[in-house]
């Protein structure tokens, strides 16, 4: 996710899945009609295949049948569930398997936190225990992005197609830091901080909605999430997720994976999406930063594209970051495209 102020941050997560939508209490004698449940996310309150990887599981939730497997993976804040609204249909035409890195979702803790490479490693030897063969159709939102490029550098002949969600620069954080108007404290330093709180807090008490700081670890749900996935959302923010965003964090504040923002990709098919939303909350110094980050993220993302013969960069309308739940079928879309030039090329 981009380097914002934590209030931009919690913002941008407030519009969609992770965070509240809000229950509006209207003004009228009678009761407000109950809402509907969404029944879409109910499958992602539990595991779904529980792969050893050599002493510990990760979490793949697959769905479909056919071929390329498409993966999909998250972006810092989120694991698996981000994808309700993409991955069933997607899963109409072709298999494609959700992941969970370790300590996220349904997902083991790794003896330490992770990351970067570390979460790269356990999704490929997840997929090769669950015995899904290559070459996989990559999609990675945000940070999500870097790690499907990295897979792609490690692995290339087990890569057939990628599409990138908004995706960072590997080097996000020392990218962004030296842009004018960035908010030191209130960027990922404060957000690492707060992250850390929460850890401790998780480790040392109850971790219960009842309780005040719950609502700024966590986050509130739609309110047309199923109860049953309401009873469950509190067990997913353990001291091991908390400490390993952070741990993860610290893989943009290196040049270690510059090489996955440069390295030719051929004729492989790529779509690469970028929100149009800004980022920041109106401040003259959000607006200044937001003026310079813009321009840099949609040309690091045009420069993305074009490693690719068969690139494209499409913007989306009316999107903040979180483009597969602000607007899923752009998403759908992309992994159409894809595996239409993959088809259309096995034909051939």
């Amino acid at each position: 996710m981009p380097t914002r102020a934590h209030r931009a941050i919690v913002a941008a997560l407030a519009a969609n899945l992770l965070l509240s939508v809000g229950d509006v209490v209207r003004a009228q004698p009678e009761p407000a009609p109950a809402v509907a449940e969404d029944q879409r996310i109910l499958p992602y309150a539990a595991p779904g295949q529980l792969v050893d990887i050599g002493g510990r599981h990760i979490n793949l939730l697959c769905r479909g049948d056919g071929g390329p497997t498409v993966v999909l993976m998250a972006g810092l804040f989120s694991w698996s569930l981000v994808w309700y609204k993409t991955q069933p249909v997607i899963a109409q035409k072709t298999r494609v398997c959700a992941f969970d890195r370790a300590s996220y979702g349904f997902s083991d803790p790794a003896p330490r936190p992770q990351v970067l490479s570390d979460t790269v490693d356990d999704l490929h030897a997840a997929l090769k225990a669950a015995q899904l063969p290559g070459p996989y159709v990559l999609v990675g939102h945000s940070l999500g992005g870097v790690e499907a490029r990295l897979f792609a550098e490690r692995w290339p002949e087990e890569v057939a197609g990628m599409v990138l969600v908004d995706t960072s620069p590997a080097g996000e954080g020392l990218i962004f830091t030296k842009l004018p108007g960035y908010d030191e404290v209130g960027g990922r330093e404060g957000y690492a901080s707060a992250m850390l709180g929460c850890a401790l807090l998780e480790a040392h008490e109850s971790f219960e909605p009842s309780k005040p700081e719950y609502k700024g670890c966590s986050a509130d749900l739609p309110s047309d999430t199923p109860a049953a996935f309401r009873k469950i959302w509190p067990r997913f923010f353990t001291p091991e997720y908390f400490a390993d965003k952070v741990s993860l964090m610290s893989s943009v504040y290196t040049h270690r994976y510059d090489s996955v923002d440069h390295r030719r990709l051929g004729a492989m098919p790529l779509v690469v999406l970028s929100a149009n939303e800004q980022w920041g909350d109106g401040t003259p110094n959000s607006v200044r930063f937001d003026q310079v980050f813009m321009k840099y993220w949609l040309a690091m993302h045009d420069a993305l594209a074009r490693l690719s013969t068969r690139g494209v960069h499409r913007y989306i309308k009316d999107s903040n970051h979180e483009i597969q739940l602000e607007r899923p079928q752009a998403v759908i879309d992309a992994v159409d495209e894809v595996l239409r030039e993959l088809h259309a090329g096995s034909r051939s």
